[in-house]
């Protein structure tokens, strides 16, 4: 089950990256993100954690590339959630791409044995896909998640009909964002294989209480006299969803490399 943490099949389906979208264009794409979202059995969990930490204390001893990094989150219902990055389908990472740079650092085998181990938890993978950060929807490039360890996930998904109209909406979002000097940062992302349709705006802060609260985006507008605009922009946005789906998330330092 492990294995399809890092497996995704691009090949096939490399001509179906673009949604012909003419209102995006390549230089609006930032980065690729493989997002796997996972279950792990509640018997389990100690050594899910305990496995993934000598995954990450492996990759530092030797240590990997930074092209190699993951970030794991937990979210509040008990899911984790591992994301890998890469420049695009082509170089995605995939568990071969992992053991290949363990054995040239010479330590495949102990790679094999916590992958074998991993193997043998009751983990289900409930999603894999990859995703585009789209700059034009997004506030900043980056973020540093010692910074901002806490993520809130909004996933729309959005009809072929809809494609222009919510990127719109999403650059009147980003505007106002901006506008307002709204503290917290938003990475906005269009699904690509696997998620087609499946949008993902990722907001980051360092503070679950000030975030819903004082701080919330509602309060925020409302200070700086902004609330309808902003009500506005967000129920167009549900308007063009045909389903909506959000998670709260923490980031897991002890997991990730």
């Amino acid at each position: 089950m492990f294995k399809t943490i890092f497996v995704c099949s691009f090949v096939a389906f490399s001509t179906l990256i673009l949604y012909g979208q003419k209102s995006i264009q390549q230089e609006d794409i930032e980065i690729y993100s493989q997002l796997t979202l996972l279950t792990v059995s509640p018997d389990e969990v100690s050594d899910f954690e305990g496995d993934m930490n000598a995954l990450r204390k492996l990759s530092k001893q030797v240590p990997l590339g930074e092209q190699y990094d993951w970030l794991t989150y937990k979210s509040d219902q008990g899911q984790y959630l591992i994301v890998n990055f890469s420049g695009g389908i082509s170089d995605a990472l995939t568990l071969d791409t992992y053991r290949k740079a363990f054995r040239k650092k010479g330590v495949g085998e102990a790679f094999d044995t916590i992958v074998e181990a991993l193997l043998r938890r009751n983990i289900s993978v409930d999603r894999n896909y990859l995703i585009q950060m789209l700059l034009p929807w997004s506030t900043v490039r980056e973020i540093s998640v010692s910074e901002f360890p806490l993520a809130t996930m909004v996933e729309h998904q959005i009809p072929t009909k809809n494609m222009e109209g919510y990127d719109s909406v999403m650059r009147k979002l980003v505007a106002l964002l901006k506008k307002v000097e709204y503290p917290y940062p938003l990475e906005s992302n269009r699904g690509s294989l696997g998620a087609y349709g499946t949008m993902t705006l990722v907001w980051f802060y360092d503070n679950r209480e000030a975030y819903f609260g004082n701080n919330s985006l509602m309060k925020w507008m409302s200070r700086h006299g902004r609330q309808e605009e902003f009500q506005a922009i967000m129920e167009t946005i549900e308007g063009l969803s045909i389903a909506t789906k959000s998670y709260n998330f923490s980031y897991q330092k002890q997991l990730s490399y």
